[in-house]
Formats: structure tokens, C-alpha cells, sequence
């Protein structure tokens, strides 16, 4: 009866060492002072096995794994090894947070430029392609048309600082499981739309609140206003009052169309989901809620 209770050990042991500890885990020396509040040693890892499908898939766990998630091969502009998510902790922090880190992707949905209808250039003047959508996945107000004719209704990436979480389970990729995997990172982390909390990058840091929905495959990705408070404006050029990047002019693209690789940290909130959110109270909740949660204050779109 011995070798039974052995082999238990055993197999409890290799679990053991498979399952990183959160104590472990160093982040980036130049957010250090930011992260002052944080108890990493009480925090838990959230789910390993959905963490390593971005590393798999962004190809750092070998061929077999690269550009694949959840055994589903992605192909073109949804490859991951193109496009690395980079995610390098996936946490639940001790006061209910989710905490992760990852790359910062830009994200311009909801902005002018996405639906000013403009044919947009490159710096060389030929015509550029771009993925931006007019429309946001939160919304301020409902409508019964097109979202391109309703930018009111968007959370626009110019003006609020805003993060992206994965949603979308394209059907054309993952079939009849569309709905199950586009739900794994809600279902996984409790967050939604409107939930609130701070990114950081190096010493700067700006309040959030999640305001897209992105690919599956896809963490990590913020709106240009975010870009601009952590002091990386991918900006070309603001309008007089600082709310619209308008670019050079001549149909060039306003923007500098590239992301942050990596050292992003996201600390976000499940169920901080406010009902008064609004596009005229949005900036002054997230800054209230970013100084009572984690007592940082200063943020330069806090100040404006």
C-alpha cells in the first residue's frame, strides 16, 4: 500500500513545481515606486494553463504551439507570433484585482479618424490600410443605425484613456466553440465593460476602464488618449484643444500606428463597473476610483 501513496507524492510534488508562485514574480524595476501598495507575496496566479495559450501561441513554447490557441490554428492578420501578446504574469491580487502583464497595442476604435470617412495616406502618400472600426463595443447611448453615423455614441480613443479585453470569439476560426471562447476571459476574470482600475508603464501611470473588446488570442491594448497620458503619444499631431488628433493634414494618418512590446501592467477591477458613467463624469470616476483602490493621484489626464 506503500508505492500508491508514493506516486501521490510524486504527482503532487511535479504539480508543485509546474505552478509558479506569484511571490516569484518580479516586475518591472522602473514601475517599482508605483507598485508599492501591492502584496505579490499574497497573490495567486489565475490560471496558467490559459496564460501559457498566449505564450504558446505567441510561439515561445515551441513550434507545435506557435500561432495556435485552444487548438485552433490562426492564420493572417490573427497570428500571434506577428503580434505577441507577451503575457508575462496573470494574477488575482489579495484585495480581488486582476493584475497582469503584457504588451500595450493601440487601439483607435471609436476615434475621428475611424469614421471621418477620410481615405487615409501614408507618410509616402499611398493609400494605408487600417483596421480601425467607428464603433466601440461600450457605448454611451444606444442607436438604431450605423456606427460610423453615430460617434456620439462611441467611447472615443482620443479622448478617454481605455483598455481592450479579449471578446470576440470569431465563429470563422473557432466554429460552434465561438461563444465559449470569446467568453474565457470574462468567465475567467470576472471583468466587463465600464470595470476600472490603472495601467502602468515605467513611472507613469493612468486610470482605465474597459471600454472594447478585442480577438480572442489578443491581451493587452489601449486607446490613444491611454498612449498619451503614460507619456508615449503615438499622436502626430493634436487639434488647438488637445481632444482630436488630427495629423499634418493631407490625408495623412494622424497616427504613429505601434504599440508598446512589453513591461505593461494592467490592474483592473471585476464588478468596479460604475452605472453613472458617462462621457462627462468618465475621467473623473476612474481618477476618484484609482485614488481610493490604490492611492495614486497626479495622473496628467486627471489633471486636465
Amino acid at each position: 500500500m506503500r508505492a500508491p501513496i508514493r506516486i501521490v507524492t510524486l504527482v503532487l510534488a511535479l504539480l508543485t513545481m509546474q505552478a509558479p508562485s506569484a511571490s516569484s514574480y518580479d516586475p518591472p524595476p522602473a514601475s517599482s515606486a508605483l507598485l508599492r501598495g501591492i502584496d505579490f507575496t499574497s497573490a495567486t496566479p489565475l490560471d496558467e494553463d490559459y496564460r501559457r495559450e498566449f505564450q504558446g501561441c505567441d510561439g515561445v513554447l515551441g513550434a507545435a504551439r506557435k500561432d495556435r490557441f485552444r487548438g485552433f490554428r490562426l492564420s493572417g492578420d490573427y497570428r500571434c507570433s506577428t503580434d505577441p501578446s507577451r503575457v508575462k504574469t496573470l494574477l488575482k491580487l489579495k484585495d480581488g484585482a486582476i493584475y497582469w502583464e503584457s504588451k500595450l497595442a493601440l487601439d483607435l476604435d471609436g476615434s475621428w479618424a475611424s469614421w471621418s470617412g477620410t481615405v487615409w495616406r501614408g507618410a509616402n502618400g499611398r493609400p494605408l490600410k487600417t483596421t480601425d472600426l467607428c464603433g466601440t463595443s461600450l457605448k454611451w447611448q444606444s442607436h438604431g443605425g450605423n456606427d460610423c453615423d453615430h460617434p456620439e455614441a462611441q467611447v472615443d480613443s482620443d479622448q478617454y484613456p481605455f483598455i481592450v479585453i479579449p471578446t470576440a470569439g470569431l465563429r470563422r476560426i473557432t466554429g460552434r466553440q465561438s461563444a465559449k471562447i470569446g467568453r474565457e476571459f470574462r468567465d475567467k476574470t470576472g471583468l466587463d465593460m465600464k470595470d476600472m482600475g490603472v495601467v502602468i508603464y515605467r513611472d507613469k501611470w493612468s486610470p482605465v476602464f474597459i471600454a472594447d473588446g478585442g480577438p480572442f488570442m489578443r491581451l493587452g491594448e489601449g486607446s490613444a488618449r491611454l498612449f498619451e497620458t503614460l507619456d508615449e503619444s503615438r499622436c502626430k499631431k493634436w487639434n488647438s484643444d488637445g481632444t482630436r488628433c488630427v495629423g499634418p493634414g493631407d490625408s495623412e494618418y494622424p497616427y504613429r500606428n505601434f504599440g508598446l512590446s512589453s513591461k505593461v501592467i494592467f490592474i483592473i477591477y471585476p464588478g468596479s463597473r460604475s452605472a453613472t458613467l458617462s462621457p462627462e463624469t468618465a475621467i473623473a470616476e476612474i481618477c476618484a476610483f484609482a485614488e481610493r483602490k490604490l492611492g495614486l493621484t497626479g495622473s496628467t489626464v486627471c489633471n486636465r
